[in-house]
């Protein structure tokens, strides 16, 4: 299911279950660089590191976004 960056982060935002995964306080890097703070797919709990959505909700948000 290997897509862009940017299309990951578009299916998180339209997607009423996306969840961010927690992170100890002080993980995140404040550079500008870092995409980590952005809503992602990359970054939702209900994404596996097979990168596959566990609430089978990838395909129907990415494909009504398109």
């Amino acid at each position: 299911m290997r897509s862009s960056k940017e299309t990951y982060h578009e299916v998180a935002e339209a997607c009423s279950e996306y969840s961010p995964t927690h992170r100890p306080e002080g993980f995140y890097n404040d550079s500008d660089a870092c995409d980590c703070k952005k809503p992602s797919c990359l970054n939702c709990t209900h994404f596996t590191k097979e990168e596959y959505c566990d609430l089978n909700l990838y395909d129907k948000i990415a494909d009504r976004i398109k």
